[in-house]
C-alpha cells in the first residue's frame, strides 16, 4: 500500500477556515482505509482532533510566509535561503513515501517558498507523484519570465497532477498552469456527517454496519412495538420499493419492546420479511440486532430496549421519507421531528388526525386502519406495489429531497475516498 504525506503550511487550526476540514477529512479518509499518513505542517501546530490520532505520523517545517510581491523581489538573497530551509526540513521525509497531497501550496502567494521547494523536490525524488489541491478559482496566466520567482504560480510542476474539487474550471485551472486538461483531476468535496455532526457512536455503528449511505429510500420508525403502530405495513411497502428496483433501509426503532408480545409481534414481521424477499440488512429491527462494530455486548442490550433520542434526531439527518401508518396517535412528535429534520411525509390517509395536524404539505395515503389492515401471506398485493410507485414518484419529485439523497449517497466520506481520491493515489509521477 502507498505511502502518503499530507502537506500544509499550517500552524493554528481555525472552524472558519474550509481547508482545515477539508484537510480533516481528508486524513480521515487516509487512515481509516489503511494507509501509512504523515501530516506536515509548520512549526508550532498543535494537534486537535484527528490530528490527535494515534495512527497519524507528523512532520514539521519552517514557517515562512511571503508578505507581498514587492516582498520577494526586493530580498531575494533572502527568500532563496527561506526555501532552502523548507527543503532542507522535508528532503528527509521524501524517501519514507510514494504520494505527496498539498494544500494550496500551489496556489496561493503567500505560500510560494513552499512552491519553489516543494518543485525542487520533487526534481530531486521522481518517484513521489504530487497532487496538489487547489482550494480557490483560478488566476489569469501572467506569463512571468522563469527567473521571476513569482512563476511558478503560473507553470507546471514536475510530477504532479492538480486537483479542484469541480469540473467547471478545470479549462481555466489548466490555462492558469500552463498544463494539459488531463493533469487535472476533480475530487469533491465531502460532507463528514459523523464528525461534523457530532454523531452519537451507536449511530456510527449503525452506518458502518449497514451501509445507511448507500439507499435509494431510507426511513426509520421509532414506535413501541404496538399493533396499532402497524410496522407490517412499511415492511411491505419496502418490500415493494425493492420490487421496483430502489435500493432500501428501514430501521424499526422498537422502544421498551421487550415483553413476550412484543417479541412476538416482531417475530411475526420477521417471518413475513422472508417471504417478501427482504433481508435483515435492508429491515433492521433494534431489539433485534445481536452485534454491532464497537459496541460492546451490555451496552448493546441497553441499545435493545431504548435507543438515545439523540440517534433519532442524527439517523434523521440521513433519511430522506417518514412514514407514519399508525392508527394510534393523539400528535405524533416524531412526525414533527422528521419534518424538521427534512424529511418528506407520507401519512395514514386513514387516520384524520394527521391531516388535522400536519396540513397539506405532507403526503397522505392509504395504509387502513387497525380494523382492516390484510395479512400477507405470499407475493406482493398489488395495493403495495401501486403505493411503492407512488413514494418513488414523491421522492424523484421534490428537487430538495432528490439532493439530500444525492449527497448522502455520492458525497459521503467513503464514496468520495473510492470514487475519486483514492484512484489518484495509484498515478505514476509525470
Amino acid at each position: 500500500m502507498r505511502r502518503m504525506a499530507v502537506i500544509t503550511t499550517f500552524v493554528h487550526l481555525y472552524e472558519g477556515y474550509s481547508v482545515c476540514s477539508v484537510v480533516g477529512s481528508q486524513l480521515r479518509m487516509l487512515l481509516r482505509n489503511g494507509y501509512d499518513t504523515t501530516f506536515v505542517a509548520c512549526d508550532g501546530f498543535r494537534p486537535e482532533g484527528i490530528y490527535c490520532e494515534p495512527l497519524l505520523s507528523h512532520w514539521r517545517m519552517p514557517e515562512y510566509l511571503v508578505g507581498s510581491d514587492s516582498d520577494v523581489l526586493e530580498s531575494l538573497n533572502d527568500y532563496y535561503a527561506e526555501v532552502e530551509k523548507i527543503v532542507a526540513s522535508l528532503r528527509p521525509l521524501m524517501p519514507r513515501i510514494d504520494v505527496a497531497l498539498t494544500h494550496d501550496i500551489a496556489y496561493l502567494r503567500n505560500y510560494l517558498a513552499y512552491n519553489q521547494a516543494c518543485r525542487q523536490l520533487a526534481r530531486e525524488f521522481p518517484h513521489v507523484t504530487w497532487l496538489h489541491f487547489i482550494h480557490s478559482a483560478p488566476w489569469p496566466n501572467r506569463s512571468l519570465p522563469d527567473k521571476d520567482p513569482r512563476s511558478v504560480r503560473f507553470k507546471p510542476f514536475p510530477n504532479s497532477y492538480l486537483v479542484y474539487p469541480n469540473s467547471q474550471d478545470i479549462k481555466r485551472l489548466a490555462a492558469q498552469y500552463g498544463v494539459a486538461k488531463e493533469s487535472v483531476k476533480v475530487v469533491p468535496h465531502a460532507i463528514d456527517w459523523e464528525n461534523a455532526f457530532d454523531f452519537h457512536p451507536l449511530t456510527r455503528a449503525l452506518i458502518q454496519r449497514y451501509e445507511l449511505f448507500k439507499p435509494d429510500v431510507f426511513a426509520i420508525y421509532p414506535i413501541r412495538m404496538d399493533r396499532g403502530k402497524q410496522p407490517e405495513k412499511l415492511v411491505r411497502l419496502f418490500a415493494a420499493l425493492k420490487a421496483c428496483g430502489a435500493s432500501v433501509r428501514l430501521i424499526i426503532i422498537a422502544a421498551h419492546s421487550a415483553g413476550q408480545k412484543y417479541v412476538g409481534y416482531r417475530d411475526e414481521i420477521l417471518s413475513e420479511m422472508a417471504t417478501l424477499g427482504l433481508t435483515d440488512d435492508e429491515v433492521v429491527f433494534t431489539n433485534h440486532i445481536r452485534s454491532l462494530p464497537g459496541i460492546s455486548p451490555r451496552v448493546l442490550r441497553e441499545y435493545q430496549v431504548e435507543v438515545p433520542h439523540r440517534v433519532i434526531l442524527d439517523l434523521f439527518r440521513l433519511t430522506n421519507i417518514y412514514f407514519h401508518p399508525s392508527s394510534s396517535e393523539s400528535y405524533s412528535l416524531v412526525c414533527q421531528e422528521a419534518a424538521a429534520c427534512g424529511n418528506l411525509l407520507v401519512l395514514n390517509e386513514d387516520f384524520p388526525a394527521m391531516r388535522a395536524l400536519y396540513g397539506p404539505d405532507a403526503h397522505y395515503v392509504t395504509f387502513s386502519s387497525l380494523g382492516e389492515a390484510f395479512r400477507l401471506d405470499f407475493g406482493m398485493p398489488h395495493d403495495y406495489v401501486d403505493l411503492a410507485e407512488k413514494v418513488i414518484g414523491f421522492l424523484g419529485n421534490e428537487s430538495t429531497i432528490r439532493q439530500r439523497t444525492r449527497l448522502r449517497q455520492t458525497r459521503n466520506m467513503q464514496t468520495v475516498f473510492r470514487d475519486w481520491l483514492e484512484p489518484l493515489l495509484f498515478l505514476s509521477p509525470r
